[in-house]
């Protein structure tokens, strides 16, 4: 007999979900986790980028408040009270990871890292656990290109750079996604002479490239230097800091910067675990899963980062609660309809304005499907924006043809939603009604037809669902 009924391996959302969701039914369950938990978004991501960008955001625009009336006087920054901001945003939404509330849900919190002996044993801290079923969600980390001599110069991840005590006076950001664009603008905007190095031909290369190009002129003008298709040849020590060495539009060139900060991506954690003892088969993205984040071992699952799809919170959130309905009502009904889908996933860069999205671009959309029809909406149109001053931005929706049009329908209630993109303030909750809609494969008039209050940026949302029957 088994030790545990489940046990899970790291304690970021992940795998702090699954073992309350699965000791709430009366299993046992144990929780393994090396340093702390909470996982990286508590300590290194999430929380605190946005901790940081909120205070980035109040400075800019008090800085920039003069076209409402608003004259910043003696404006200054006292990084030591953002840190502060930080660590107490930190220390607040971490309450319900702490190791009290997780023995508060039943589940056994056990320190240590995680070995597979075999496919059912763990071995932690010298013990030996077992278990029926056993779910990994060790995340993933920092991905750190081979680039000569940037071991030796020296760099920063986001995992060190929130914890710098203070700012420099320049910063090459290498990378141009979501993570190097927020470092890149809140730090601009800190007043860091900000450099960005994007290898791909647009910023935020998987989003749509009108937000892109918005993003990069909005970033010029704000100061940050962004150089597109930039590859880095070498990097070097300076006695300000460090010099990097880049190819771009076919010619070499170089700057200097204080500090470097690594933004390329991340990669899986699973070096430590030993699952060739397990006998589970990962890649380079992950562990191999099927549609119920099954590894090839069936009791043991992958959820999160380590599952080789999106790396959001929100995703490993979703997938433990999925594997831990699969553990709760094992059965005929979980193995035939719970199964795991990226169709409908929400992602926003935590810009300002914001980029959130879900679905798909127009350009996949066009690859997939018949009758594609786009649907943009600038923010010059919506009232709310405008008496923001934050016009700069779009809505936009993607349809095609759906199983409205196999009933004739299609006239009456528009056609499905499979994909958007919304650029402006507060992006990335206006994107929730269409998340929704996209779940349910609700045809867009449904959207259109709910009323929303004047003013407001979700009017936006109707204006532009609105569209196809407004024509």
């Amino acid at each position: 007999m088994a030790d545990y009924d489940l046990i899970a391996i790291g304690a970021g959302t992940g795998g702090l979900t699954v073992t309350k969701l699965v000791a709430r039914r009366g299993k046992k369950v144990a929780l393994i986790e090396r340093a702390r938990p909470g996982g990286d978004c508590l300590y290194t991501g999430c929380v605190p980028t946005k901790a940081l960008i909120h205070a980035a955001k109040l400075m800019h625009h008090a800085k920039n408040g003069a076209r409402f009336g608003l004259i910043a006087g003696d404006m200054r920054l006292d990084f030591q009270a953002v840190k502060r901001h930080v660590a107490q945003s930190q220390l607040e939404a971490g309450q319900v990871d702490s190791p009290e509330a997780i023995a508060a849900n039943g589940v056994e919190l056990v320190t240590g890292e995680a070995s597979f002996i075999d496919p059912h044993t763990v071995a932690v801290a010298g013990r030996r656990l077992t278990a029926d079923s056993i779910v990994i969600a060790t995340g993933g980390e920092p991905r750190v290109p081979e680039i000569p001599g940037l071991t030796e110069a020296g760099f920063d991840t986001n995992v060190e750079a929130i914890y710098w005590d203070e700012l420099p006076a320049s910063l090459g950001v290498i990378g141009g996604g979501p993570i190097g664009s927020e470092f890149a603008q809140m730090m601009s905007r800190f007043g860091v002479k900000v450099t960005v190095l994007q290898g791909p031909p647009r910023m935020v290369e998987r989003e749509d490239p009108e937000a892109s190009a918005l993003l990069q002129t909005l970033f010029e003008r704000e100061g940050i230097t962004v150089h597109i298709g930039a590859k880095v040849t070498r990097v070097g020590r300076t006695a300000g800091g460090r010099r990097v060495v880049f190819e771009s539009r076919g010619s070499e060139q170089s700057f200097e910067c204080e500090r470097l900060l690594v933004a390329a991506g991340r990669t899986p954690e699973l070096a430590a675990l030993n699952l060739a003892n397990a006998r589970v088969n990962s890649n380079e993205r992950g562990i191999v899963v099927d549609s119920q984040l099954r590894s090839n071992v069936p009791h043991i699952f992958a959820v999160g980062d380590v599952a080789g799809g999106y790396q959001f919170t929100h995703v490993a959130e979703a997938q433990a609660r999925l594997v831990a309905n699969l553990i709760n009502k094992p059965g005929f009904i979980s193995k035939r309809f719970q199964k795991w889908s990226d169709r409908v996933v929400p992602r926003v860069t935590f810009t300002d304005p914001e980029i959130a999205a879900v679905g798909l671009t127009e350009e996949q959309a066009r690859k997939v499907h018949k009758n594609v029809r786009v649907w943009r909406l600038p923010l010059t149109e919506v009232d709310r924006a405008i008496t923001m001053g934050q016009t700069e931005g779009f809505l936009k929706v993607i349809t095609a043809r759906g199983w409205q049009s196999k009933f004739g329908l299609a006239g009456a209630l528009g056609d499905e939603i499979v994909g958007a993109c919304l650029v402006g303030p507060s992006a990335g909750d206006l994107l929730m009604a269409l998340v929704v809609a996209m779940k349910a494969r609700l045809p867009i008039g449904l959207v259109a037809w709910n009323m929303q209050a004047y003013p407001t940026m979700s009017l936006g949302v109707r204006q532009v669902t609105g569209m196809p029957f407004d024509t």
